[in-house]
């Protein structure tokens, strides 16, 4: 009877993979690019072309404008795990589109994952005897939201996972059977694991513990030097200085390498409260783990952690069960000591807990150990509440996948939703820049479409577009707009209230998930813009240019350009009420920044008036009637493509 009840149980597992499959196939195109896919993918083809040169091989057409690997500014980012997919686009010799290069990503990255699971639900099983215990762990290592949709697109964070998993499969083996062939097995799951992120590097720990407490110790002499070997083989970047090559890796990815992207000045949103990058609560890590992860898998956890400890100090397993030991032990020490190393060492933390997303391997793990601590209770009823707590919690995660999809990185636990939803980082990935531009594709058809983005992040999203569609858009950063650009597009992420707004725009578009904004499309309005061409009369200034006028003909493609610091003198060809004005900067000029605004009803007394910068290049003062407009500034090199005036 009892064979035949286990016999039953290695169905879960399997039914519940299953499953998993075939809703990732389903869901995988609702993932546009995310906001780092574009930089990884040309660092795989800075790769190919490093290849190339160093085989003396030639490097296709496409690759041949790409920096050298060691100039690169992601060259320190190992590409192992990615690179069957630039293999791939060889075959094409990458001539394939930017689109079919993002989705082939994010089947390979599903499909990682995918094996990843399969290869630990299996170990798991033969390590318990119980299948049901793996099936356990795969919903607790499916159904934390926060990191569901990282799944196809973070071919980073949740790649180091997957070869973490990958890697303890394949040291499990090692460990039930030493040979030749499993532990090159390991050392090569390893130099993957090791060249995805560098933080695998903690997965040492289980080497260093099988070396002190068991027999069979004379395989890791294999172990350790194939894994160095691997490793180097598999860091192109490491091949013509691999002695400094660590180190400096480690170096640009705990501190440097943010810094040099943001100058120390980036703010995280933690709390509701905005935090320089550099100077965030030693806690930051802690708090962020914690709510983000449904509570019962943090209780369950607190559980393992008493059994694993239980274990090794009182525990009297049968020798053939020290791989659980181990593991357990591995696990428990990865799980204290890398966010105690951060935060002793103040290494750089930002967007969440997303570096560090390879500790909740270890969550689950400790998890399941609880929940098996729990179920050996004698109370059928601390077993019924076992069961009716972990089952209520799978329910509510997988419901707020399906609410939430494709937004699931914005999860917070039910216990700390309500208070903080919307007082942490939104949407990182920026991918509700895809539906922002999905918006206008649908609504404005057959149309050039002008984009101002407040972070440029459609220059990420547009990758996964098709040609036709990426070709439509035109974008530019808001701040830098040359011409009044028709649409502005708003990542909240980072962005402490629900609303914003910007001068001259109206918002037509949101994208909204749980309450909160995570981005929003606006529309320039038209509202009290007045025609150059129709109410001004004449224009001059000091160079006595007879261009002048040029500024406001209604046409951004002429332009007017002074010399030297440089005063503009408008007469309107009749009274009118103006509040504010856009000068937009002529090519190859500095713009024509106003230092000094007059006006006048007789182009003789001049009024000097108060004003303030209003939106990326407009300038505000109180709203006044005039004939005439002085502008005054000490721009080097002034040019101006045009001038918008509001008012009535």
């Amino acid at each position: 009877m009892k064979n035949s009840v286990l016999k039953k149980t290695y169905w879960w597992p399997i039914l519940i993979l299953l499953v998993f499959l075939i809703a990732g196939l389903v869901l995988i195109r609702d993932y546009g690019a995310s906001a780092d896919e574009h930089i990884q993918i040309d660092g795989g083809h800075v790769v190919w072309r490093y290849l190339c040169m160093k085989f003396h091989r030639n490097v296709p057409e496409p690759l041949k404008d790409l920096p050298d690997i060691h100039e690169f500014k992601n060259g320190y980012y190992g590409q192992a795990a990615v690179f069957p997919t630039v293999v791939l686009e060889t075959l094409k010799g990458f001539s394939l589109d930017s689109s079919t290069v993002v989705r082939i990503r994010h089947y390979w990255n599903f499909f990682t994952y995918f094996t990843a699971l399969c290869c630990f639900s299996v170990m798991l099983s033969h390590l318990t005897g119980e299948p049901r215990l793996a099936a356990v762990w795969l919903l607790l290592q499916i159904l934390l939201p926060r990191i569901f949709g990282d799944i196809f697109y973070n071919d980073r964070d949740l790649m180091l996972m997957s070869w973490m998993m990958i890697f303890l499969s394949a040291f499990y083996l090692f460990m039930r059977r030493p040979g030749w062939l499993s532990s090159l097995a390991a050392a090569a799951a390893f130099a993957v694991a090791v060249n995805t992120r560098i933080f695998a590097l903690t997965l040492l720990v289980f080497p260093f513990l099988y070396l002190l407490f068991s027999s069979r110790r004379k395989y890791l002499l294999l172990f350790v030097p194939a894994a160095v070997l691997f490793s180097f083989l598999l860091s192109p970047a490491a091949w013509d200085d691999p002695l400094h090559f660590l180190p400096e890796a480690f170096h640009h990815f705990s501190t440097q390498q943010r810094a040099l992207d943001t100058n120390n000045e980036a703010e995280l949103l933690f709390f509701g409260k905005l935090y320089n990058e550099t100077n965030l609560p030693w806690y930051y890590i802690p708090m962020y783990i914690t709510v983000t992860t449904p509570l019962p898998t943090l209780l369950s956890a607190l559980a393992g952690f008493f059994s694993v400890v239980r274990m090794w100090t009182f525990g009297k397993l049968h020798n053939t069960q020290i791989e659980r030991k181990l593991i357990g032990a591995g696990m428990l020490i990865i799980l204290i000591a890398v966010p105690a190393v951060g935060i002793l060492f103040r290494l750089t933390f930002y967007n969440g807990w997303r570096h560090f997303y390879f500790l909740y391997l270890p969550i689950t793990w400790l998890a399941l150990e609880g929940f098996r601590f729990i179920w050996h209770f004698r109370s059928r009823a601390i077993r019924a509440a076992e069961i009716a707590v972990l089952c209520i919690s799978f329910i509510l995660s997988a419901a707020w996948i399906i609410k939430a999809h494709p937004y699931q990185s914005i999860y917070l636990s039910p216990l700390f939703r309500e208070r903080w939803i919307g007082k942490l980082d939104r949407d990182y990935w920026i991918l509700s820049t895809t539906e922002c531009m999905n918006y206008l594709l649908e609504n404005v058809p057959d149309k050039p479409l002008n984009v101002v983005d407040k972070y440029a992040f459609v220059e990420y999203a547009e990758v996964s577009f098709p040609p036709l569609q990426r070709e439509r858009f035109s974008a530019m950063y808001h701040s830098a707009q040359p011409i009044p650009y028709d649409y502005l597009f708003f990542n909240y992420s980072g962005w402490a209230d629900n609303e914003a707004s910007f001068d001259y725009y109206v918002p037509v578009y949101s994208v909204e998930r749980d309450g909160i904004k995570l981005a929003e499309v606006f529309q320039r309005s038209h509202n009290m813009e007045l025609s150059g061409a129709d109410i001004v009369g004449s224009a001059f200034g000091l160079s006595g240019k007879d261009d002048v006028m040029r500024i406001a003909d209604n046409d951004f493609g002429s332009s007017w350009y002074g010399s030297g610091p440089e005063s503009l003198t408008i007469h309107f060809d009749r009274a009118v009420l103006l509040e504010s004005f856009e000068i937009f900067p002529a090519e190859g000029s500095e713009g024509f920044r106003v230092d000094a605004v007059s006006v006048s009803s007789d182009g003789i007394n001049w009024t000097s008036l108060s004003h303030e910068p209003k939106g990326s290049n407009g300038t505000a003062f109180p709203r006044i009637e005039t004939s005439w407009l002085k502008l005054e500034s000490q721009t080097e090199n002034p040019g101006i493509r045009e001038i918008l005036f509001y008012g009535s």
